[in-house]
C-alpha cells in the first residue's frame, strides 16, 4: 500500500492534513505522532488517549484514509517519562488498528547497552499491544550505519526497521549497500537525498538515491508493508509536487496504485 506521511503537513491540523492528503489522490496515510511536532502529543495521549483516538477516526472517516503506520517519537528517554507516554501510543495504534509504529532511534551518546535495555522495554510493551516496533534506520544517530542497525535490532526480540532509504546517502554510509537490512525492514519512508545531511530532502530524480533499486531489495526480501512518501515541509526542497512524483514513481515501480 502506499500512503503519504502526514509530515508533509505540519502546519495544519489533523484532519486538514487527512483532507489535503487526500486530495493528493492518497488512500492510505502514515500517522505522525511526535511530541511538540505533528499531529499528536504523546504526552497529551497518555493523559487522554481516547479523546486522540475519537479526533483522528473522524478526520480518517471524513477523508476515507486508511492508517497504515504512526510516526512516532516520545520526546523523552527517560523511562518514567517515555514509558507513559510510549504505552499510550500504542493504544493509540491498536485502536486505530495501526499494525506498525516506526520509532525514533537511540542516540549515540546513550551508550550501546543502556539503548538496549531501552528498547527491550519498548519492543515489549509494543508487542503487548499487538503492534509491531521498527526503530528507523536514521542519519546522525546511532543507527545510521547498517552494520549497527543490524547488530541492535539482532539483539532484541520483536525490534524491526523503519527503511528511509534517504538517511542511507546522505548520511556517513554514502550509498553503499545495505542489502542486509532489508530482511529486517517493516515499514519504509521515501524521498530522494544527496550525499550530506544538508541534502537529505531533494527534487525527486535529483538526488542520489537509487530508489528503483532499493524497491528491488526489498521485493527481493519479500517485503510486505507498506511504502510511505515523506516529504517534510519543515525540511528544504519540500513541495506537494515532489509528494507527488514520488507516489507516481512508487504506483510505477511496485505495480501498486495509491489504493492498493
Amino acid at each position: 500500500m502506499i500512503a503519504c506521511g502526514s509530515l508533509g503537513f505540519t502546519r495544519q491540523s489533523f484532519s486538514r492534513a487527512c483532507a489535503e492528503i487526500a486530495r493528493l489522490g492518497f488512500k492510505a496515510i502514515d500517522i505522525a505522532v511526535m511530541e511538540s511536532w505533528a499531529h499528536f502529543n504523546p504526552s497529551e495521549l497518555a493523559t487522554n488517549v481516547e479523546d486522540a483516538v475519537a479526533v483522528a477516526r473522524s478526520a480518517l472517516a471524513t477523508s476515507s484514509l486508511t492508517p497504515i503506520a504512526l510516526n512516532a517519537s516520545a520526546g523523552a528517554s527517560d523511562p518514567n517519562t517515555e514509558t507513559p507516554r510510549f504505552r499510550a501510543i500504542c493504544e493509540f495504534a491498536a485502536a486505530l488498528e495501526v499494525p506498525v509504529i516506526c520509532y525514533a532511534a537511540p542516540i549515540e551518546a546513550v551508550g550501546f547497552e543502556r539503548a538496549l535495555r531501552r528498547y527491550e522495554r519498548l519492543a515489549a510493551m509494543a508487542a503487548e499491544a499487538g503492534v509491531v516496533l521498527a526503530v528507523e534506520a536514521h542519519a546522525r544517530t546511532m543507527l545510521e550505519t547498517p552494520e549497527v542497525a543490524v547488530q541492535f535490532c539482532e539483539a532484541i526480540p520483536g525490534l524491526y526497521l523503519t527503511l528511509d532509504p534517504s538517511h542511507m546517502w546522505a548520511g556517513p554510509h554514502q550509498g553503499g549497500s545495505f542489502d542486509e537490512l532489508y530482511p529486517l525492514v517493516r515499514h519504509t519512508h521515501w524521498r530522494d537525498a544527496g550525499m550530506a545531511w544538508e541534502h537529505v530532502q531533494m527534487p525527486v530524480g535529483e538526488g542520489n538515491v537509487d530508489l528503483r533499486g532499493v524497491m528491488r531489495g526489498l521485493k527481493k526480501a519479500g517485503y510486505q508493508g507498506a511504502y510511505a512518501v515523506e516529504y517534510i515541509d519543515t525540511f528544504p526542497n519540500f513541495s506537494y509536487r515532489e509528494i507527488s512524483v514520488m507516489r507516481r514513481l512508487l504506483e510505477q515501480t511496485i505495480g501498486g496504485s495509491a489504493s492498493a
